[in-house]
């Protein structure tokens, strides 16, 4: 089963800035990518990627993978209704996957992750049930900007418990109808 860890990013006002910065370009690139599908009415990521690919690299500053992850971003966002063009808002989440994040949970609890500025390497904040969780990380983190403070949500694959058998349990009967 997959389960959702929230880590909050313990953030210098500098690496906030950059991350604030990374939000409102991607979000922004996203608009540009709605936009050309909307007009061409070209909604497969596939399709989606062949068209705009290239000028969203000239145009923004962003990573080849941060661009394919925002073209993901506009196609799932058509998945559902193509009879509406999407808007996006300038502090939505983003998606980052490996190749342009990664974790370091051992001793210093931090994560390597791109922004329009370089690199950065951020602390994390969490539980220890969370942290051991982030072990079986798969799949993309989502970053996430609330209430002035940055979030990851990781994707995690958790075993399932076994499915628990009651033994000597009685009924009560509540006198509902």
């Amino acid at each position: 089963m997959q389960l959702i860890v929230q880590v909050k990013l313990l953030t210098t006002p500098e690496q906030a800035q950059a991350l604030k910065q990374t939000l409102e370009m991607a979000n922004t690139a996203c608009n540009h990518i709605s936009e050309q599908a909307w007009e061409a009415r070209t909604f497969r990521r596939y399709d989606l990627h062949r068209l705009v690919y290239h000028e969203v690299r000239q145009v923004f500053p962003l990573s080849a993978q941060m661009v394919v992850r925002q073209i993901a971003k506009v196609a799932d966002a058509y998945k559902a209704d193509r009879e509406t063009k999407r808007v996006f808002q300038s502090h939505g989440s983003i998606a980052y996957d490996g190749r342009i994040l990664s974790w370091r949970t051992e001793e210093e609890k931090t994560v390597s992750i791109w922004t329009i500025g370089g690199r950065l390497r951020i602390r994390f904040a969490c539980g220890p049930e969370q942290l051991e969780r982030l072990a079986q990380r798969c799949g993309q983190a989502d970053l996430v900007y609330r209430d002035g403070s940055f979030y990851l949500h990781q994707v995690c694959e958790v075993e399932e418990a076994a499915p628990y058998e009651a033994q000597g349990w009685i009924g009560v009967d509540l006198g509902i109808t």
